[in-house]
This record gives structure tokens, sequence and C-alpha cells, in this order.
């Protein structure tokens, strides 16, 4: 092994967010094709500290049994919010490919029931980090296929930290960092809200888009006004008398926050399936 090639695996050792943030600004192919030459235990971490949208495209270029592989290695939380950004039938197909006490606890986190606002968040909101500059942001706006209000800027542990008016990008030098344009968001919703309780919510009178975020305040989408329609539409939801479940709706966020960690210790138990392509 080349000594330039030593130091970009000690780098990718030491510094996964950092490296992180560089595959980041790489075309999904170019990205891709590294992480793919790399040993999981090397992969996973820089993979686990990418925002979700990006770790998506890159594993959307990936053989199904790779990427299955790199899903594995970086745990449920991790997992979830990447596979938020994939297609569903992509999605099952590598869920299919997982242990099955791993599938489990994915597909338990993916699990929204119909009646909360995480079921039916918009996972493809633009969130970037606060060093991102205004033109680097604005490029990454043109080259997505979604609707946008606004972009949302996280920390490298995709805690919401501000949103960012697209008319903002426009104003200032493109070399202006987020971190300098962003402000406080007005409200955030619980993703384990009841979607009912949101018809009335004070954010629609100034917002159509509102953030939803999930335990420990890490950014999960946006509920538009157009998705509030749908889901509060007669045919959508079949009516439902008062229940114990119901009841645990309410309570969902205390719920989901001791399910997540239970699930990672778990996990950690389950006699594992080596993969022939792991490379570990």
């Amino acid at each position: 092994m080349s000594e330039p090639q030593s130091l970009s695996l000690a780098f990718l050792e030491a510094h996964p967010a950092d490296a992180a943030r560089v595959l980041e600004r790489l075309v999904p192919n170019i990205a891709a094709d590294l992480l793919d030459t790399l040993p999981q235990r090397l992969a996973a971490p820089v993979l686990r500290q990418m925002l979700p949208l990006f770790s998506a495209r890159i594993l959307g270029r990936l053989a199904d049994d790779s990427a299955a592989g790199l899903l594995r290695a970086i745990g449920p939380q991790a997992g979830v919010a990447l596979l938020r950004q994939l297609p569903t039938a992509r999605a099952d197909a590598l869920l299919g490919l997982l242990p099955a006490g791993h599938a489990v606890a994915f597909r338990l986190l993916l699990g929204y029931p119909e009646n909360t606002v995480g079921a039916w968040a918009d996972p493809h909101a633009l969130a970037l980090t606060p060093q991102v500059s205004a033109g680097e942001a604005v490029e990454r706006l043109r080259d997505t296929e979604h609707e946008h209000d606004a972009l949302y800027v996280v920390d490298d542990d995709q805690r919401l930290l501000g949103v960012v008016a697209l008319v903002e990008l426009l104003r200032v030098a493109p070399e202006v960092p987020l971190r300098r344009l962003m402000a406080t968001p007005r409200v955030t919703v619980p993703a384990q809200s009841l979607i009912g309780a949101m018809r009335d919510h004070s954010g629609w009178t100034r917002d159509r888009a509102l953030p939803v975020v999930e335990r420990g305040e890490r950014f999960a989408g946006v509920l538009r006004q157009s998705a509030l329609a749908l889901a509060l539409a007669p045919s959508t939801i079949h009516p439902q008398r008062q229940t114990p479940g119901d009841g645990l709706s309410l309570l969902a966020g205390g719920y989901w926050a001791g399910v997540a960690g239970l699930i990672e210790v778990v996990v950690s138990w389950l006699p594992g399936r080596q993969h022939p392509d792991s490379r570990l």
C-alpha cells in the first residue's frame, strides 16, 4: 500500500465526520466507488456521519449485497434515516437481505403508526451542515427533484439547528456559510405526534411546511399542508374508537426513545451472519 493510500485510510479512520463532509461534495458514483473499496470498519463510520440524503444516493449506487452489508454495519438509528430516503422497493429489498433480527429492528423504527406525523412527513427536505456555503446550498437545491419550502441546517448527529429561507441564499455572497444565515425554527413537530392534532396548529399561520423531529431533536423531514389535508381526508384514515392504543400513541415519544436504545443493545447481542462481501 502506498503512503498516500495509508494516509487516506488513517484520515478516514480518525476523522469520519470530516471525511463524510468531503464525500458529500463528490459525485455520488465516485463516492460510492470509494466506499465500496473500503473495509466496512472504515466505510460504516463515514456513512453514519453523512447526511441521509447523500448517504442514500451513495447506497443507491452499490450492489444489493454491498449496500445491505453497510446498512447492517451502520445500525438501526442511522440506517432508518437513510432508508427513508430510498424508494420503497429498494428499501424493502435491502431489508430482505438483513439477518432476521436486524430486519425486525429496522422495520420497528420505520413503522410509524398511520395516525402519527412521522407517517406523513416528507423525508426529502434538504438538510445541510452549518459550514456549507450559500453557493453550495444553491447547487444542492438545483440537484434535487423534490419540492422545497426552506433549507434546514443540522449538526453531525442530524439534530436540527436552524432554518434558512430560500430567498436568503440569493441575497448573500456564495461563500457565506449557512451558520450565518440560519434562524431558529419557529416551531418543531414531534414525529410521534398524532396527525389529527395538527389541524389547528399555530405554525400554519406562517408556514406551508413545518419541520418534524424525532427523539433527540433529530431532523426527520417536514410536514406539508398538502400532506396534512390528505391525512385528514375521511377516506384516508378510518375512524377509530378510543382505545388504550390511542393513549400509547400520545406517549409515543417516550416509547420510541426507550425502544430505540433497547434495540441497539439487543441487536448487538444477536448472532450475525458473516456476509461474504463484508471485507471486515
